[in-house]
C-alpha cells in the first residue's frame, strides 16, 4: 500500500490541475467579462499616459525655445501616428498673411469638382490684376495667357499675389468664406485676413486625409506646395529628402509657415506669429521645426 501512495498523489494532482485549468479557461473565455477589452484598456491607458507625458515635454521645450524671442508665437502640431494634438496659443487668432491663400485653393477645386470651373480655362492677365510682392505673374506683360491650373501652381510654388487676386475676383469673397466655414474653420475670416494655428492645421489634416478635395486634386495641390520658393522655414528644420508640403505667410511683424511633414511618422506643423522681428523669426522657425522632427517624426 505504501508503494502506491505516490501514484495516487500524482493522479490526484493531475485531476486537480485539469479541473483548475478547465475552470480558469472557462472564466477567461466568458464573453461577459470582456477580458480582451480590459487588457486593451489597461494597455491603451498606458499608451495614452505616455503620449500625454511626451506632449508635455515637447510643449515645455517649445516654450523654452520661444521665450527669448520678441513678439507672440502660436504653434500647432498634429501627430498622424497617434492622433494626438498639442500646441502653444494654437487657438489664438493671428494675422494669416498668405496662409489665407489655402482656403482659396479649396474653394477653387471644390467649384471645379462641381463642374463650375475648369482647370484648363485660359486667362489673359490685365494690368489691373497685378499685385506686387510675391510671384512672377506681376512681371508678365498684359495679355499674357495662363490656364487656371498654371496660376494655381504659381500660387502654391511662389505664393503668387497676382494669381491670388485673379482667383478672388473669379470666386468672390463670399464663396471663399463659405469654403472656410464648410471646413469648420470657425475663427478664420477672409475679410479680416486672420486665422488660428489650429485651423490652418485643420485644413492640412482634411487635405491629407482626403476630406477636402478628390484624390487627383489632392495630389496636385500637395505637389504645388512642395519644393516651393520658400523653403527656409519648416523645410529647413528637417533632413534633406524629407518632403514638406506647406504654405508660408509674410507681412510686417508676421512670419508664418504651416504644412505636412512627410517624415517616417508624418505630422502637421503650423507656426504663426505677430509683432515679431523678422530676422529673429526666420532664425526661430527652422529651430522649432527641427525640434518637432526629432521628437515626433523619427522612428
Amino acid at each position: 500500500m505504501l508503494e502506491k501512495k505516490p501514484d495516487n498523489l500524482r493522479k490526484n494532482l493531475a485531476v486537480f490541475l485539469v479541473f483548475t485549468g478547465t475552470i480558469l479557461a472557462s472564466v477567461l473565455m466568458t464573453p461577459s467579462l470582456k477580458w480582451h477589452n480590459i487588457f486593451q484598456k489597461i494597455l491603451g491607458e498606458k499608451i495614452i499616459e505616455g503620449e500625454k507625458e511626451k506632449a508635455k515635454v515637447i510643449k515645455e521645450k517649445l516654450a523654452t525655445l520661444v521665450s527669448p524671442f520678441s513678439g507672440t508665437y502660436g504653434i500647432y502640431i498634429y501627430n498622424f501616428t497617434t492622433g494626438e494634438e498639442l500646441g502653444i496659443r494654437e487657438n489664438e487668432v493671428f494675422p494669416a498673411a498668405s496662409l489665407i491663400k489655402l482656403p482659396v485653393f479649396a474653394a477653387f477645386y471644390q467649384e471645379a469638382e462641381r463642374g463650375g470651373l475648369s482647370l484648363n480655362t485660359k486667362y489673359q492677365i490685365l494690368n489691373t490684376d497685378k499685385v506686387a510682392g510675391a510671384g512672377s505673374m506681376y512681371y508678365a506683360k498684359p495679355g499674357t495667357v495662363y490656364t487656371y491650373k498654371e496660376m494655381l501652381e504659381l500660387m502654391g510654388k511662389q505664393s503668387d499675389n497676382t494669381a491670388f487676386n485673379v482667383f478672388v475676383k473669379l470666386l468672390g469673397k463670399e464663396k471663399i468664406q463659405q469654403a472656410i466655414d464648410s471646413l469648420g474653420m470657425r475663427r478664420t475670416s477672409f475679410a479680416k485676413n486672420e486665422t488660428t494655428p489650429a485651423e490652418v492645421g485643420l485644413f492640412f489634416r482634411k487635405l491629407y486625409q482626403g476630406n477636402l478635395v478628390n484624390r487627383e486634386n489632392r495630389e496636385e495641390l500637395l505637389s504645388y506646395l512642395t519644393k516651393t520658393a520658400w523653403e527656409e522655414r519648416i523645410p529647413a528644420g528637417v533632413p534633406e529628402g524629407v518632403r514638406v508640403s506647406h504654405k508660408v505667410g509674410t507681412e510686417i511683424g508676421v512670419i508664418a509657415d504651416g504644412g505636412i511633414v512627410f517624415a517616417p511618422k508624418p505630422y502637421i506643423l503650423v507656426i504663426m506669429s505677430k509683432d515679431v522681428i523678422e530676422k529673429e523669426a526666420k532664425e526661430l522657425l527652422p529651430r522649432i521645426s527641427g525640434l518637432i522632427y526629432t521628437d515626433l517624426g523619427t522612428d
